[in-house]
């Protein structure tokens, strides 16, 4: 049975840094952490933060989205769901720099966690048309050196943290020999959804799980739905706190790349 303090140890550690990572202890004001959403500082119609750069979160997730993936890291290794995790567009690091956390807070051991990002931006779409990420002045740009600094402040930086610099269409097509237990996809548009999931989604093990953040942007809804519709998967998707996710109940390797 574990250990009631090393227990409480542990949950307020999470805690700490979700409320860290959000930059609640500053930002949050009156709301509670469960009602904190740190984008409400952003201007959306301007493309920019109404705050300074110093006081600006490493990670726009919500608790509950951060919750999802602790709740989902545990359950890939409770289930021992063969493979490592990974976030494709990472932005500052923040999700990355959780679940890193997660595996040392349960040790939790033989998993490292992929970082795969541009370090450059969202790229416009050239094959969807009329995606509302195009429009965007803001292209979320956080460079691989400020996503490894931010990573390295909390004394989490090491060889568990695999980073994949590259547009995806460069970059992800490297990776077929990989394996992953949880895929989480935060990248916006609809062409890096959908070539995310071309190349990621047939190295998920049997049970593994995809996150899908975006859930409530037009072009990365109608990627996953494509995605899913040309390769016949009908796994039910589930919708928390506006992330969507399932498990995947095809072999890994399948479905093949078209």
């Amino acid at each position: 049975m574990p250990d009631p303090s090393a227990v409480a140890l542990r949950t307020a550690y999470l805690d700490l840094l979700k409320r860290s990572i959000t930059n609640y202890a500053y930002l949050g004001g009156e709301a509670t952490f469960e009602d904190f959403r740190c984008v409400d500082h952003y201007d959306v119609d301007a493309g920019q933060w109404r705050i300074d750069p110093l006081s600006r979160p490493i990670t726009l997730l919500r608790k509950g989205q951060l919750d999802l993936i602790e709740e989902a890291v545990l359950l890939m290794d409770e289930l021992n769901v063969p493979g490592d995790f990974l976030e494709a567009g990472i932005w500052r690091g923040g999700a990355v720099l959780f679940m890193r956390a997660l595996l040392e807070a349960y040790e939790i051991g033989g998993r490292r966690v992929f970082a795969a990002d541009s370090f450059a931006g969202i790229p416009a779409n050239t094959r969807a048309t009329n995606d509302p990420v195009d429009r965007w002045s803001d292209r979320w740009v956080a460079s691989e050196a400020e996503v490894r600094a931010n990573i390295a402040r909390f004394g989490l930086l090491d060889e568990r943290v695999v980073f994949v610099p590259g547009f995806f269409e460069q970059s992800l097509p490297a990776m077929g020999q990989q394996r992953f237990a949880l895929i989480r996809l935060d990248s916006d548009s609809y062409d890096s959804v959908e070539t995310s999931l071309e190349y990621l989604y047939p190295l998920v093990s049997k049970g593994g799980l995809v996150i899908i953040d975006d859930w409530h942007l037009p072009g990365c809804r109608q990627a996953v739905e494509d995605y899913r519709a040309r390769h016949g998967i009908t796994d039910p998707i589930q919708e928390h706190d506006a992330n969507a996710i399932w498990s995947k109940m095809h072999e890994y390797g399948a479905p093949a790349r078209g």
